[in-house]
C-alpha cells in the first residue's frame, strides 16, 4: 500500500500550505516528515490514526508525539 499525504489535497490548498510552510511539498515528494526532514519509515507508525495523521500532514511518528503530546502534558 502506498501512502501519499496531502494527494487528494487541490492545487490551490497545496500552493497555500507551501506559502505557510515553504519546503513542505518538496520534502513530501522526498518521503521526508516536513517538519524534521527524516526520512518516514512507515513501520514506525504506532497505530492506524497515526497512519493517518501522515496521510493528512506528512509528519513522521516523532513529529506527531511532540505535536499531539507535549512535554508535560499527561
Amino acid at each position: 500500500m502506498t501512502f501519499t499525504p496531502m494527494n487528494n489535497k487541490s492545487p490551490a490548498i497545496k500552493q497555500v500550505i507551501e506559502g505557510l510552510f515553504p519546503g513542505t511539498l518538496q520534502a513530501i515528494r522526498e518521503c521526508k516528515c516536513p517538519a524534521c526532514r527524516d526520512p518516514i519509515v512507515i513501520a514506525d507508525f504506532v497505530d492506524l490514526l497515526s497512519v493517518r495523521e501522515y496521510e493528512i500532514s506528512g509528519l513522521c511518528q516523532k513529529c506527531q508525539d511532540k505535536f499531539f503530546n507535549p512535554v508535560g502534558e499527561e
